[in-house]
């Protein structure tokens, strides 16, 4: 199975059009619009979430494999979205204040989901992949939430991240950014990660295209 895990930034056909060219299985999208404003190609399916239709969490798959959002799904967590395609689930991550959230900064966030679907993370082959909004140093970051205490919760349950095993690089040491914000070259962060409790056959870090995004896409295979 290959994915490809992308935030977009600021969703277009053409965006898609091209990010399709990678002819991945999946395709996991951070701020991508919904299904009434971008189209998919004949033989992919898309599921989405989101508060806007300009933005949200996507995922695409091609439409011949088997696949199921699970029924223990709660759309409450803003944005998770898990995909249980071909037996292994696919969790697409983004982090994201909503009016419900908004006194939660993004580590707590994303730990706080993570905790509740735990009891599944353990069951299934898994991939949780996206836009993490979080990073070492971060303001808002506690003992408690945290980039590092996502990874020890997520290492507690036999997960690795693909781009520090594969580099062996400490986290908040990496040598390589997934986002430069406001499409500045001189302010990198690393933001995106890809977990699994299952092996990796390929893991890699696109080279950062300006003219689709200010992120970084990571292409993996299992």
């Amino acid at each position: 199975m290959k994915i490809l895990s992308y935030n977009i930034n600021r969703s277009t056909q053409e965006k898609i059009d091209k990010i399709m060219q990678f002819n991945a299985d999946v395709f996991i999208l951070p701020e991508v619009a919904c299904p009434s404003q971008v189209k998919v190609p004949e033989g992919y399916r898309m599921e989405w979430m989101g508060n806007y239709d300009f933005k949200g969490l996507g995922v695409i798959w091609k439409s011949g494999m088997k696949a199921e959002i699970p029924q223990w799904y709660n759309p409450c967590h803003q944005y998770f979205l898990p995909i249980i395609i071909e037996n292994k689930l696919i969790m697409a991550a983004w982090p994201t204040r909503t009016d419900d959230n908004a006194p939660k900064d993004y580590p707590q966030i994303a730990l706080e989901t993570l905790q509740e679907y735990a009891p599944y993370l353990k069951e299934f082959p898994t991939v949780i992949s996206g836009d993490m909004n979080c990073y070492k140093g971060q303001a808002g970051e506690t003992k408690q939430y945290s980039i590092e205490t996502i990874f020890s919760f997520l290492e507690g349950m036999g997960y690795v991240s693909a781009y520090h095993q594969k580099t062996g690089e400490l986290l908040g040491e990496e040598s390589r950014a997934t986002y430069y914000h406001r499409f500045n070259e001189n302010s990198p962060f690393f933001l995106d990660y890809s977990f699994s409790n299952v092996a990796f056959k390929s893991y890699a870090l696109c080279e950062w295209n300006k003219e689709i995004s200010d992120h970084v896409a990571q292409m993996m295979e299992l």
